[in-house]
C-alpha cells in the first residue's frame, strides 16, 4: 500500500486552516486578556496578545453590580423556558405532519410555508403582543418564536426517517398518538432534540430585540441588554457602579470585556456536551427537505 505523502496542496490547505484559526481566536484572546489587565496598561494600549500586571479588578466590579446579576438570572430563566417550549412544541406540531395518514397534513404544510416568506411586521407584532397581555411579562420571551416554520420541517423530516413500522406496533399494543410520540418518537430523536436545543438555548441567549421592545421593566431585562447598554450606551450610571467605582480603578474597556467574558461562559460550558449531536441531528433532519 501507498503511504499517504504530504504535498505541497496539503501544505497551503493546514496553513489557511491556521490562519483561519488565528483570525477567529485573536479577538477572543484579546478580550481576555484586556479582562485580566492593569487599568493603566490598557489605557496605555500595552495589552496585545497577554494580560499585562495580571488583575481581577474589572471581574470584581462586574460580580457587585446588582443589575449583572439580575440580568444573568433572567438570561438563564428566559433559555431555558424557551428551549423547553420550542422543543416541546415543534415537536407536537411536526409529529402529525410525519403520519402519512393524517389528512390535514398537506394544507397545514402549505399554511407553513407560508409563514417563511411572509410576515405581519414590527408593529402588527407588537399589537398582538399587547393585545395579548405579554408586554412586561417573562412569557414574551418563550412563547412568541417558540415554533419556527423552518425547524417544524426539520422535525417533521427527521420523524419521517424513523420507521413507521415502531409506530404501528406500539398502536396495535394499544397505544395512542401521545403515548407513541412520547414513548417512541421522542427517544429517538435525542440528536434532533440536542441540535434544536443548542439552537434555541443560544438564540434566546443572544436576542435583545424583543427585550428592548417588549420589556420596560428593568428588572426584566435579561443579560444581552445590559450588555447592550453596557457595550453601546455605556451605560454606567446605576449607583451601585459609582460606589465600586469610587474604591476600585477600573476603566470601561475591562469592565466590558469581562462582562463579555461572563456572559459566554454558560455557552461554552453547554456546547460540549452537546456537540456530539450537532452533525447527525442537522444531517439527518435535513437529508429529504
Amino acid at each position: 500500500m501507498k503511504k499517504n505523502r504530504f504535498g505541497f496542496g496539503d501544505i497551503v490547505i493546514y496553513g489557511v486552516l491556521l490562519a483561519l484559526m488565528l483570525v477567529i481566536l485573536f479577538p477572543m484572546i484579546y478580550i481576555v486578556s484586556i479582562s485580566f489587565s492593569d487599568t493603566g496598561a490598557v489605557s496605555r494600549g500595552e495589552v496585545v496578545l497577554l494580560p499585562v500586571e495580571f488583575n481581577i479588578d474589572a471581574y470584581k466590579y462586574v460580580f457587585k453590580d446588582a443589575r449583572f446579576g439580575r440580568a444573568y438570572a433572567n438570561s438563564i430563566f428566559y433559555a431555558a423556558g424557551s428551549t423547553v417550549a420550542s422543543v416541546l412544541l415543534t415537536g407536537l406540531m411536526a409529529y402529525p405532519l410525519s403520519v402519512d395518514s393524517f389528512s390535514g397534513r398537506r394544507p397545514l404544510t402549505i399554511v407553513l410555508m407560508i409563514t417563511m416568506f411572509f410576515g405581519g411586521g414590527m408593529i402588527p407584532t407588537y399589537m398582538v403582543i399587547k393585545n395579548l397581555g405579554l408586554l412586561d411579562n417573562p412569557l414574551v420571551m418563550m412563547l412568541p418564536g417558540a415554533v419556527s416554520a423552518y425547524n417544524v420541517i426539520i422535525y417533521r423530516t427527521f420523524f419521517q426517517n424513523i420507521p413507521a413500522a415502531l409506530r404501528e406496533a406500539a398502536y396495535i399494543d394499544g397505544a395512542g398518538h401521545f403515548k407513541i410520540f412520547w414513548k417512541v418518537i421522542v427517544p429517538l430523536s435525542k440528536p434532533l432534540l440536542a441540535t434544536m436545543s443548542l439552537f434555541a438555548i443560544v438564540g434566546s441567549w443572544n436576542s435583545y430585540f424583543d427585550a428592548l421592545i417588549y420589556l420596560n421593566d428593568s428588572k426584566m431585562q435579561p443579560l444581552s441588554l445590559y450588555l447592550r447598554q453596557l457595550i453601546v450606551n455605556m451605560d454606567m450610571s446605576s449607583q451601585g457602579m459609582r460606589d465600586i467605582m469610587v474604591q476600585i480603578n477600573v476603566n470601561p474597556r475591562t469592565i466590558r470585556a469581562a462582562t463579555m467574558i461572563v456572559a459566554m461562559l454558560p455557552i461554552m460550558c453547554v456546547y460540549p456536551f452537546l456537540q456530539k449531536y450537532f452533525a447527525s441531528g442537522v444531517m439527518i433532519g435535513s437529508v429529504k427537505g
